[in-house]
């Protein structure tokens, strides 16, 4: 593992990564030659390719048991991490701090050491807080991300390579977010399982964060003019088409989620503790004004989510669900509502530009309901209590919307980014067989040693699928006629149309079984927001 050759040591790094997963698992980890290695290369090693080896290796080991079915895993994990404790909490600071933007006199091969290591560490840092985020393990070292934040930042204003600013600033917002090591499938059989100091280390991030922006951070941050990505920065990048967005988005999450996660916390302690978010997302609208927003015809301020966000669907509508918690915590406080659009956070232009971006399309907002890729179910609810209570609210949010227009003549353009086949659309994975095609089923059925239990979730999958087409299809006689009403109605009236739609297919599904949980209270609001908007709007189109 200390081979200078990368190949021969990652094979190496494999090579241990199993045994040692295997002596931990069976013997608690009673050989003591390996952790020697890992503390002696931790504590004295410098940058260099047995340090980014032996990283790699824990971190393929820390997954690895992360994925055994063993009823003492977290015993075996929390051995492991108390072993190498003293020796991990070490090379963090090292590692970290010796990022410094100002740094001019180190050559440029200890420069790539050092961003190998730094990305290798960052890899590591990441499953350790999955582990705790998805099994509720938590030691100091898991700790490192949280209360040493401002290093986690300080890279990314570094002279360092694109792609490893691009890790610590992805690496902030999972955790932020709470998406650290979903990607690995850490997710998908486990519930989040919350330590007592969670809640306390989420704020301290998120409080480092803030006191960085407030400090200037956004203004220093550069973004490259042209995306990288694997630490090249040749790309093709056509005329007025944003820069990295990868690294805006991030951006972007990281700040607004720390003021969710302040200002909830300020909400307990009282009302002289609140938090005004105005500065911050007005520093943030400035930041993307310098790269991204001078770039494009629409000069709403709310319009900067889809701007931002067009190509991530669940960044997307995380982003929209917590603004909507930041709109009404100002709210709270000074109940200004019209002002929220001039820091760009008012919910209901969000919700209005989101479903124009969608064509007012209804069967997307179904495909975002049904699929478990993003957070639109917990979104959509949020939304619509505060729809249902404040209709006139969205009334005024359309009409400044076409105002804005009107004022720069600007042609509304459909998104593109959902001309796709249904079953891509939203990330809902594609039918594994083509129930069109019974060669394709039979061999399916030859394959699959669970058919029957797999086959029964296909088939009512497949039935809502051929549901919704049967309901788009039966619309199709009428289309031109609803089309040239709607573009009548102006935007609350092409609102109240899609919601009322929704509810339509949703209430067919649903009395037929076909709906994949109990949409009842979904249902129960976008009736009451549907009576609302008829009220207001009585020449709206009404179904049936």
């Amino acid at each position: 593992m200390n081979c200078q050759d990368r190949m021969l040591s990652h094979l190496a790094a494999k090579c241990m990564a199993s045994f040692v997963i295997y002596d931990v698992s069976n013997n608690i980890g009673s050989n003591h030659m390996w952790k020697t290695a890992f503390t002696e290369t931790f504590q004295s090693t410098a940058p260099s390719s047995a340090l980014d080896t032996h990283l790699w290796a824990l971190t393929e080991i820390i997954k690895g048991i992360l994925k055994l079915d063993y009823v003492n895993k977290r015993e075996i994990l929390m051995k492991l991490l108390a072993d190498l404790e003293s020796s991990i909490s070490s090379l963090y600071p090292r590692l970290l701090f010796q990022v410094n933007p100002k740094q001019t006199y180190v050559s440029r091969n200890d420069t790539v050491e050092l961003e190998l290591s730094v990305c290798a560490l960052l890899d590591l840092v990441e499953v350790l807080n999955a582990a705790r985020l998805w099994h509720g393990l938590c030691s100091f070292i898991q700790r490192l991300a949280f209360l040493q934040t401002s290093a986690l930042l300080h890279v990314t204003l570094s002279d360092m390579k694109e792609f490893v600013k691009k890790r610590a600033l992805l690496l902030l917002k999972r955790i932020l977010i709470q998406k650290a090591g979903e990607e690995w499938g850490f997710g998908e059989s486990h519930s989040k399982e919350r330590d007592e100091e969670y809640s306390t280390d989420l704020l301290m991030m998120a409080n480092a964060v803030l006191q960085e922006v407030e400090a200037g951070w956004l203004r220093k941050f550069h973004i490259k003019t042209r995306a990288s990505f694997f630490g090249g920065n040749k790309v093709n990048v056509s005329d007025g088409e944003m820069t990295d967005a990868v690294m805006l988005r991030a951006v972007s999450l990281i700040l607004i989620k720390s003021l969710e996660i302040k200002t909830r916390h300020g909400s307990t302690q009282g009302a002289h503790r609140a938090l005004d978010v105005y500065p911050y997302l007005k520093e943030l609208l400035g930041f993307l004004q310098q790269h991204v927003l001078h770039r494009k015809v629409d000069t709403h301020p709310c319009s900067w989510i889809l701007v931002v966000f067009v190509d991530q669907d669940d960044d997307l509508i995380e982003s929209a669900k917590v603004l909507i918690t930041l709109y009404l915590h100002q709210r709270s406080l000074s109940s200004s509502e019209p002002a929220a659009c001039e820091w760009g956070c008012n919910p209901h232009c969000h919700f209005t530009l989101l479903l124009r971006s969608l064509s007012f399309d209804h069967t997307v907002l179904l495909d975002f309901l049904i699929s478990d890729e993003t957070c639109f179910l917990e979104y959509c609810v949020l939304y619509l209590k505060h729809l249902r209570d404040h209709w006139q609210d969205l009334c005024n949010a359309c009409c400044r919307i076409e105002s804005s227009e009107a004022e720069t003549h600007v042609i509304p353009v459909v998104s593109q980014r959902f001309d796709c086949p249904q079953s891509k659309i939203a990330g809902l994975r594609p039918s594994l067989v083509d129930y069109e095609c019974s060669e394709d089923s039979e061999d399916e059925e030859r394959s699959m040693p669970n058919f029957q239990m797999r086959k029964n979730a296909e088939e009512q999958e497949a039935e809502i699928n051929m549901r919704k087409a049967e309901l788009t299809a039966s619309r199709a006689a009428d289309t031109l006629e609803k089309m040239s009403m709607l573009f009548t109605e102006g935007l609350s009236g092409k609102v109240i149309l899609c919601l009322t739609e929704l509810r339509t297919v949703i209430s067919r599904l649903h009395s037929r079984g076909l709906f994949p949980y109990n949409p009842s209270s979904l249902l129960k609001l976008l009736l009451a927001v549907e009576s609302k908007g008829q009220l207001e709007n009585p020449t709206s189109l009404q179904l049936k």
